[in-house]
């Protein structure tokens, strides 16, 4: 008879993923169930850039957290190169933010005042600093900051490398497994049903993003997650034409090491619709032409949409659920790639009863996110 796994993880993205290939670095035998494909919700809806587009508006628990997930990456990365054949494209790019109006550039100022204070790298350019250092900006783009220790992946590519490191671990992947429910006897979770039959483990992590709040509820638990849908584009382009990750306003360019560009992305609220609309393909083109005129000529190659889950107080539910057995992992809206790699971490920690390496507490699943 096969064994129980120690643990299960509920989803099978990134965040997931990368819970799963940590706890077997634990020697824990893990079981992921995935009610799809791997990474293929929001994990396939994210641009990879590794810090937050509007870093100085988060609530400093947060903007810590990301601080200290970024720090992981890098071994990560290392460790994914020698296990996996899947390559991840960890690149160091920088990321350009421009500035065509007082707005803009009054947010680059409280970013930058934020990034000095805080100690981080930050370089203010002026309007020819700007166009010399990236060339075909719109010429409305009269300055710009530059954050040149920003890095990237292609996030579609991070949840298949980590589920490759993982299984060389033992981890075993269930795809087209859709979670129906938890087991439990009084006052614990057990373990889940499935519709190809039940799965018994010591611990349950929830980590099935935007489907969270749906799956805790027959249990009487509520987590407020909530579905955001974001579409994208995706475009051919020279390898050399942008030098770094840009944004402006709301909307950024991201380089990807064959010359494609990412174009994103749209924040809308249509519940669990995932369907690409011609309106977004055009605001997305809009939007990406008044950073760089010309964009819109290129070659579409895809666009698709993702739903991330979005949490009242923009902060991620980490932490043991009010039912024992039970830990949640979700709640990261659009920061999962991100902060994969310290969730995974402090899921880890707290399974092994250690200290967690970020204060839990503004994270806890009881908490009120209102």
């Amino acid at each position: 008879m096969a064994r129980n796994p120690d643990v299960i993880v509920v989803g099978g993205g990134i965040v997931g993923c990368a819970i799963a290939h940590r706890l077997a670095r634990e020697g824990l035998a893990v079981t992921v169930l995935e009610r799809g494909a791997l990474g293929r919700e929001a994990s396939w809806a994210a641009g990879g850039i590794l810090t937050p587009v509007h870093l100085a508006e988060y609530p400093g628990p947060l903007a810590e957290l990301c601080a200290a997930s970024v720090r992981l990456y890098p071994g990560l990365i290392q460790e994914l190169r020698t296990a996996s054949s899947v390559d991840p494209e960890y690149r160091v790019t920088g990321f350009l933010i421009v500035e065509r109006d007082g707005a803009e550039e009054e947010s680059n100022r409280t970013l930058e005042e934020w990034k000095r204070k805080n100690g981080q790298p930050v370089e203010r350019l002026s309007r020819e600093e700007t166009h010399a250092r990236q060339e075909g900006l719109a010429p409305s783009v009269r300055g710009a900051l530059l954050l040149p220790d920003i890095a990237q992946v292609r996030n579609n590519r991070m949840a298949p490398a980590l589920a490759e490191a993982a299984r060389k671990r033992g981890v075993e992947f269930r795809t087209e497994t859709p979670v129906t429910g938890f087991l439990r006897v009084p006052g614990r979770v057990n373990g889940v049903k499935t519709a190809r039959g039940d799965l018994f483990a010591g611990t349950t992590v929830l980590a099935a993003g935007s489907w969270s709040g749906e799956l805790l509820r027959p249990l009487g638990l509520a987590l407020e997650v909530k579905p955001v849908k974001g579409q994208m584009l995706l475009t051919e382009a020279a390898p050399d034409l942008l030098r770094h990750t840009i944004q402006g306003g709301d909307a950024y360019l991201i380089p990807r090491a064959d010359g494609k560009i990412l174009i994103g992305s749209t924040l809308e609220d249509a519940g669990f619709d995932k369907r690409v609309t011609l309106d977004a393909v055009g605001e997305l083109s809009r939007k990406a032409e008044g950073i760089l005129p010309g964009i819109g000529r290129l070659p579409l190659v895809t666009s698709w949409a993702g739903l991330r889950p979005s949490t009242p107080d923009r902060l991620p539910y980490i932490g043991r659920a009010p039912m024992e057995g039970l830990i949640a992992a979700t709640g990261h809206f659009r920061n999962g790639i991100l902060l994969a790699p310290v969730t995974a971490e402090l899921v880890a920690e707290i399974l092994a009863g250690r200290p967690p390496s970020v204060p839990l507490d503004p994270f806890r699943p009881d908490r009120d996110a209102c």
